[in-house]
C-alpha cells in the first residue's frame, strides 16, 4: 500500500498503517457463505461503536402498516430531538452486510450534532433479496415519515449511500415530495466499475485493492437487472431535479472516480451538490468516531442538514 501522507492526524495515520481486512466470501450469491459472513463481519463493525463517549437512545421500531410488515428500523436520539424533521439513514455493508447497529458509531454524533432524530432502515439484503427489494424498503419508511409531517434529510455510506441516491432518485420520479437535503457518504453510484480509479487507486485504498470485494457482491445485489440501470447505478440515472447534495468521499479510495463523475453529471444537470475530497482518507473514514478527520467530516454532515431542514 501507498504510504499515507504525513498531514494526516495520529488517529489516521494508525489505521491506515494497520487496517482491517477481511477475508470476502468467494461466491456472493451464496446465501450461506454470505450469512456467515454476516456472523464475522457484525461484530467486527459494531466494536467501533465502543468508541462513542456520550449517551444516545437506540431503539428498534417499525416504519408503516406493522399489520402488513412494515419497515423494520432503529431510532436513535440524543436529548429531546426535534419532533417536526427526521434523518432517514441507509446503512453500508455492499447490499449484502450490515445492520442499523454498525452505525451507531455514525448515527449518534450526527443525531447529537444535528438535535434530529435518526431512522436507520433495516432494509432487506442480497442475495436473499436483490434489487428492488432494498430500494422499496427505503421508499417505504420515507414515505411513512413524510405522510407523518416530517421534513426529512436522506444520507447514507457506501452501499447505503448509492442506495440514498437510489431511493432519492425513485422519489422524485413517482412524483413525490423529494427530501429536503441528500448526503452520500464514500457512496456506491456505478456498479460497474468503469471509473479509471478502480484501476489507478487499488494500491492506495487500504479496504479495497482487490475491487471484486466491492463488485461481485453489488452483481449479486443486481441480480437480474442491468449493472447500468439508473436506480442500481445511479451515475447513470438522469440527476435533474434532485435536492442539495453533500458528497463525501476519501481521496485514496478507489470509489472516488465514481463520486466526481457524479457530482460532475450532477452539476450539469443542474444541480446543488457540494463534493467534498478529504486528502489522504479512505473509505467510509467518517465512522472513525474521534479521529480529526472523521469529527470535521461529521461536522461538515451537521452544518448541511441544519441548512437544508432549516
Amino acid at each position: 500500500m501507498i504510504d499515507p501522507p504525513e498531514h494526516l492526524s495520529s488517529g489516521a495515520m494508525s489505521y491506515l498503517l494497520d487496517p482491517d481486512v477481511l477475508a470476502y466470501p468467494t461466491d456472493w450469491t451464496d446465501a450461506w457463505s454470505v450469512h456467515e459472513f454476516r456472523n464475522v463481519a457484525h461484530p467486527l463493525w459494531c466494536s467501533l461503536n465502543d468508541s462513542l463517549d456520550f449517551d444516545y437512545v437506540a431503539v428498534p421500531d417499525i416504519l408503516g402498516d406493522v399489520t402488513s410488515g412494515g419497515v423494520a428500523v432503529e431510532r436513535i436520539s440524543v436529548g429531546q430531538p426535534r419532533s417536526d424533521v427526521a434523518l432517514l439513514h441507509l446503512h453500508g455493508g455492499m447490499y449484502c452486510l450490515g445492520t442499523p447497529e454498525i452505525d451507531r458509531v455514525l448515527n449518534a454524533p450526527i443525531a447529537r450534532a444535528t438535535g434530529a432524530e435518526i431512522f436507520s432502515v433495516d432494509y432487506r439484503l442480497a442475495p436473499e433479496h436483490p434489487f428492488p427489494a432494498a430500494v422499496e424498503d427505503a421508499i417505504s419508511a420515507y414515505t411513512t415519515l413524510v405522510d407523518a409531517g416530517r421534513t426529512v434529510v436522506i444520507f447514507g455510506e457506501s452501499a447505503g449511500g448509492g442506495l440514498a441516491a437510489a431511493t432519492t432518485l425513485a422519489i422524485r420520479d413517482a412524483g413525490m415530495p423529494i427530501p429536503s437535503g441528500l448526503v452520500l457518504m464514500s457512496p456506491m453510484l456505478d456498479l460497474t466499475g468503469s471509473s479509471d480509479t478502480y484501476q489507478t487507486l487499488t494500491r492506495a485504498d487500504p479496504d479495497y485493492a482487490d475491487t471484486t470485494a466491492l463488485l461481485a457482491p453489488a452483481a449479486a445485489y443486481a441480480g437480474d437487472q442491468a449493472l447500468d440501470h439508473p436506480l442500481v447505478s445511479p451515475l447513470f440515472a438522469d440527476l435533474a431535479g434532485l435536492p442539495p447534495t453533500l458528497l463525501q468521499v476519501g481521496g485514496r479510495e478507489v470509489l472516488l472516480g465514481d463520486a466526481i463523475r457524479f457530482a460532475k453529471a450532477m452539476r450539469r444537470a443542474g444541480g446543488d451538490i457540494t463534493l467534498d475530497i478529504a486528502d489522504g482518507c479512505w473509505h467510509n473514514y467518517q465512522l472513525w468516531y474521534g479521529v480529526a478527520e472523521a469529527d470535521r467530516a461529521i461536522s461538515q454532515v451537521a452544518d448541511f442538514v441544519i441548512g437544508a431542514l432549516s
